[in-house]
């Protein structure tokens, strides 16, 4: 019988990175636990959306720590996914922590570059609810990439399909969250088609772009 060697991964930094997820979330739902309880239901309505858009900020404490726990959860499903495809070969934390700063820098430009975009053309309004309607649904998708990085970490191994599959389909919510607005606020968008399709180009996609090849 031929003897095969085991490579033993520590994973004791993974779980320091998945008890701080835990923690933010327990955090924010002692912050507001109604709140929390309808945002935990975002996927299945609207509730969430409907009662606190035009009273929220996106600098509450609710959303900061919300917004913590999306690019800590976002950054450690991309390290996963480097691992699976073997993109990288440099030390583990390293390319974790080089993928959750760069993630981090992207999501607080975009932020910030949309709000003064909406100062600049006085569209403050409009933009805050959309900025509000997309947070919330991207840190729900931390969400449900939290329980995936916990089964990928101590449990399976995950696979390239596994890994190109929960792409794919994170990608399909993201977009079907995204026309689910633009179709609400057509009259909107079709009066401005120009400035729509250059936002797509420069705020929606162009980011992951640059995000991938920073990375």
């Amino acid at each position: 019988m031929e003897i095969l060697t085991r490579e033993i991964v520590s994973t004791n930094w993974l779980t320091i990175v998945i008890v701080t997820c835990l923690v933010l979330l327990a955090v924010a739902r002692e912050v507001n636990t109604l709140r929390f309880s309808d945002f935990m239901m975002l996927l299945t309505n609207s509730k969430y959306i409907i009662a606190y858009h035009k009273f929220n900020k996106l600098s509450s404490l609710f959303n900061v720590i919300l917004i913590i726990f999306q690019v800590i959860s976002v950054s450690l499903f991309i390290y996963l996914c480097f691992e699976v495809f073997q993109w990288q070969e440099i030390d583990r934390i390293i390319l974790y922590f080089k993928i959750l700063t760069i993630y981090t820098v992207i999501v607080v430009c975009k932020l910030l570059i949309e709000k003064i975009i909406a100062a600049v053309f006085s569209i403050d309004s409009i933009i805050d609810t959309y900025l509000f309607y997309k947070v919330s649904y991207r840190n729900f998708i931390g969400v449900l990439l939290l329980p995936i990085n916990i089964i990928y970490i101590y449990s399976t191994q995950l696979s390239e399909i596994m890994c190109i599959i929960i792409v794919v389909l994170l990608v399909i919510l993201n977009g079907i969250m995204l026309f689910s607005y633009y179709r609400k606020n057509e009259n909107v968008i079709l009066n401005n088609l120009f400035y729509f399709i250059l936002y797509l180009c420069a705020l929606e996609i162009a980011p992951y772009f640059i995000l991938y090849k920073l990375i």
